[in-house]
Formats: structure tokens, sequence, C-alpha cells
């Protein structure tokens, strides 16, 4: 029996560990404070269009890898784990950077003159 018990209390070979309830309310109020910056950036003019969408990207990044950290639990996956999530990040990003350059402008919703 005492056998079973220690056997129980191995750590699972995939990483296991989780954050506590605290660290997951943290991760959503931060998400919910860069999402309102994100929404504040296109009332701000003046903003030159390759700098908010650098700066919107930027964000962007931040928010995918506090979500896939913590609320997919990559954080606590190995090392190749994370790598099999950059590297489609950073494919994506090139895409829409590209798809940009091929319509010559960026394409954004027009933005409120003050």
């Amino acid at each position: 029996m005492a056998e079973a018990h220690a056997a129980s209390s191995v750590a699972p070979a995939h990483g296991g560990g989780h954050a506590s309830l605290k660290t997951y309310i943290q991760v959503a109020l931060v998400l919910g404070i860069i999402t309102a910056v994100e929404v504040a950036t296109l009332y701000v003019p003046g903003i030159p269009k390759h700098l908010l969408v650098a700066s919107l990207l930027a964000m962007s990044v931040v928010k995918f890898a506090l979500v896939v950290g913590f609320f997919m639990h990559l954080k606590y996956d190995s090392s190749i784990m994370r790598a099999m999530f950059i590297g489609p990040l950073v494919l994506a990003i090139l895409i829409i950077l590209a798809i940009m350059a091929l319509f010559g402008a960026y394409l954004l919703l027009p933005r409120p003159t003050l």
C-alpha cells in the first residue's frame, strides 16, 4: 500500500505543474489591460501607420505568449513544445507583413480625426 502511494506522488513525465488561481487572475488582468491599450492606440491621432502596426504586433506577441504560456500550460512543458509555438508565430508575423507590403499600404480601418 505504501508503495502504491509513493508511486502516485511522483510528478508526471510531461512536466506537470500548474499556476495558482492568483496567477491566472493576474494574467487575465494583464491581458485585459493590453487589450485596452491596443484599442486605445487606434484612437490616438497622429501615430504613423508603421509605428501603429509595429506596436499592435508587439502587443499581440505579448498576449500570445501569455495565453500560450499560462492558459495552455506551455510554460510548464519542455522547451521543444515552446519552439513549436514560436516558429509559427514568427511565420504568421512575416506573412502578415508580406501581405501588407504586397498591397502597398497598411489596410486599417479609417481612424477618427479630432
